[in-house]
């Protein structure tokens, strides 16, 4: 195991808080070299309406090594770059929440530190073209990635 570093996005500290955020954030304070990715995420309690899967998205570099495949070869969406993981909803109705744990998602690599000094964050349902956005909005949120030295 090789030392790990955290980094958190926290939406109230974005500009909006939706399903679609951008963050700014400097990388240089990570080591140039490969990093196992985990993370975890929690909302605000929200009403869900619906017992839909939620998709996190963000470009931190995973682009050759994380792709999402599809089986309906009549989409154009042949595959979706940027997966980050999936989110699970605690329930329907009243004061359910989306989250994940560290040990939800299976981890993702990276060749080198993330070099995209603005992060688009992205949550979006479980549909063919994968971004149609997640409906309610899922409220303030945050996510923990964990990027551990490999």
């Amino acid at each position: 195991m090789g030392k790990s570093y955290n980094v958190v996005f926290n939406s109230e500290m974005s500009t909006l808080t939706t399903v679609g955020e951008t963050f700014n954030i400097d990388w240089g304070f990570l080591p140039n070299t490969a990093y196992k990715v985990s993370f975890c995420f929690n909302s605000t309690i929200a009403t869900l309406t619906n017992g839909i899967i939620a998709s996190i998205f963000l470009d931190i570099g995973q682009g050759r090594t994380t792709k999402m495949a599809c089986n309906n070869s009549s989409t154009a969406v042949g595959y979706r770059n940027n997966y980050l993981g999936t989110l699970f909803y605690s329930g329907t109705g009243a004061s359910n929440y989306l989250y994940a744990d560290m040990h939800t998602n299976a981890p993702i690599y990276l060749e080198g530190r993330p070099t995209n000094n603005t992060v688009f964050i992205q949550i979006h349902t479980n549909s063919i073209d994968q971004i149609t956005n997640y409906t309610p909005n899922p409220g303030a949120y945050i996510l923990t990635i964990n990027f551990e030295e490999c």
